[in-house]
């Protein structure tokens, strides 16, 4: 009789598209083998029973036949959060070969409950380079982290650096975030296609950022460099693709910079892959990051990317990228756009990246293979 397939619940903060963990988790599941592993989700997204984004994966995923269970959003109030997290893994843990958690601050929680469920599999994943923005935050942050670390089984980290800030000298697996590489490719007539849609000239120079609106990705500050370039350079224009609970001060600080006619907020779309061909230049000055999906996405469309070095360095794969502290003189920020816009695309970096093993596919392959190993199916 064939093995049943591999029980596994995803835990993760959303299932949001512009968020790049659900992006990660949305792209194993369009490569795994339900032969072998089959996902389940469980996330905080919801506010009083609503979900709280319009573009989401849910529907496609219980299209697709995975179940995905709920709770109220933490960050509207925790007890009500922590009680309808306990309560949901009492409930349905027992169901699971492995528990895997993308929410380290939460890991003390789920995985204490998947324990107590019967659990022997408990994975945290590491997605970042740290736990918050904020030094209050950082700080209650750590013990939560140390509590989570006492009920995890396994660990896995995006990079190095990710790894290594949440898990230190703690052995730890590096799955990278890979993407479907051929979904990414530079096309010329979508660019011009897209362009036309949006009203844009078809020889504007366009600087583009993708993440949620949330303080880490830092946008107004890109958008006060943008204002810089745009001084010297009239007809460029900036596109950000995402959304999230940081809109109004984003949409503030375009008008602030007297900039409406130059920026787009596109919010989250389908066809957001396409979007990168409309672009001329990745720019990503987080305040931290693990190793960003959309950075990845933005290589394979062969962009220049410019990046603070709050993202690290194993962020750039394809060597094309660069590096700056955020407390450069805004002069050098927009000297160092200008090269970049010059340097021009890089249309070998689909290649370099399958390479180097950022392909979705090879990485749902390793990522079965690893849960396979845990529970010794091998």
């Amino acid at each position: 009789m064939p093995n049943k397939p591999i029980r596994v619940l995803q835990v993760v903060p959303s299932l949001n598209r512009s968020a790049g963990v659900a992006r990660v988790v949305y792209n194993w599941h369009q490569f795994h083998d339900e032969k072998r592993v089959h996902f389940d989700y469980l996330h905080h997204s919801v506010r009083n029973g609503e979900l709280m984004h319009d573009s989401r994966y849910d529907e496609d995923l219980q299209a697709d036949g995975s179940q995905v269970f709920t709770v109220n959003y933490a960050a509207d109030d925790f007890c009500r959060f922590t009680r309808e997290m306990k309560h949901t893994i009492e409930k349905i843990g027992g169901e699971y070969d492995i528990v895997h958690c993308h929410m380290p601050n939460s890991a003390f929680l789920v995985l204490r409950e998947a324990k107590k469920a019967g659990v022997q599999n408990r994975i945290v994943h590491s997605h970042l380079n740290s736990s918050s923005d904020k030094l209050l935050h950082r700080v209650r942050n750590y013990p939560l982290n140390t509590l989570g670390g006492m009920y995890t089984t396994n660990r896995i980290a995006c990079s190095q650096e990710a790894g290594r800030y949440l898990f230190g000298s703690k052995p730890f697996t590096i799955i990278n975030n890979g993407i479907a590489l051929e979904d990414f490719v530079y096309s010329k007539i979508r660019r011009n296609d897209l362009r036309e849609q949006l009203g844009l000239d078809a020889s504007a120079v366009v600087i583009g950022c993708v993440g949620r609106f949330v303080k880490q990705k830092n946008f107004p500050f890109a958008i006060q460099v943008f204002s810089q370039l745009h001084k010297v350079y009239p007809a460029t224009k900036m596109v950000i693709l995402g959304d999230g609970v940081d809109r109004n001060e984003i949409e503030n600080a375009v008008r602030s910079e007297n900039i409406e006619d130059a920026v787009l907020l596109l919010g989250v779309r389908e066809d957001m892959n396409e979007l990168y061909s409309v672009m001329d230049v990745f720019f990503m000055p987080s305040l931290y990051e693990g190793l960003p999906v959309s950075a990845v996405e933005a290589q394979a469309a062969g962009l220049p990317c410019v990046y603070s070095t709050g993202v690290p360095k194993e962020t750039d794969i394809t060597g094309t990228g660069v590096f700056l502290p955020l407390d450069t003189d805004m002069r050098q920020w927009v000297e160092t756009l200008e090269k970049a816009i010059a340097s021009g695309r890089h249309m070998e970096n689909s290649v370099m990246l399958e390479t180097q093993g950022y392909s979705a596919k090879v990485n749902t392959e390793l990522l079965m293979q690893y849960y396979e190993h845990l529970i010794g199916r091998e």
